[in-house]
């Protein structure tokens, strides 16, 4: 395991960059934010993103289906605490148990598939 949490925080800050340029660009409720909310939201990729990499460089194994599966429960809750704490405190429906059972399944694979591909520095 390669576990260094500046990595991470490297990793984070430009990734919080890429999804907050992402964001403003496609959706247009983003566009009319102030500079606080802007920055607010800048924070929360930034902390998830930091913990994502953290959690899978610390706390996984490669070509493990149960560190897959453990590396995407673990993204799933920290992104819905997220929701529910600051957007949306209402209950879980259908539509949205299937949201975050396809979320959670897809992530298992892609961390399953591609963990490979780390560069071990």
């Amino acid at each position: 395991m390669n576990c260094d949490i500046n990595k991470s925080v490297n990793v984070g800050f430009f990734s919080a960059l890429i999804l907050m340029l992402i964001t403003y660009i496609i959706l247009p409720q983003i566009k009319v934010l102030d500079l606080t909310k802007l920055l607010f939201l800048f924070v929360v990729f930034f902390v998830i993103s930091t913990s994502m990499d953290y959690f899978n460089y610390c706390y996984t194994k490669c070509k493990s289906v149960g560190s897959s599966i453990k590396f995407s429960l673990f993204t799933v809750a920290l992104i819905y605490l997220f929701i529910t704490l600051f957007l949306d405190k209402k209950e879980l429906h259908d539509g949205e148990v299937v949201s975050i059972g396809l979320n959670i399944a897809l992530l298992t694979a892609l961390h399953y598939y591609l963990c490979d591909t780390r560069i071990h520095a």
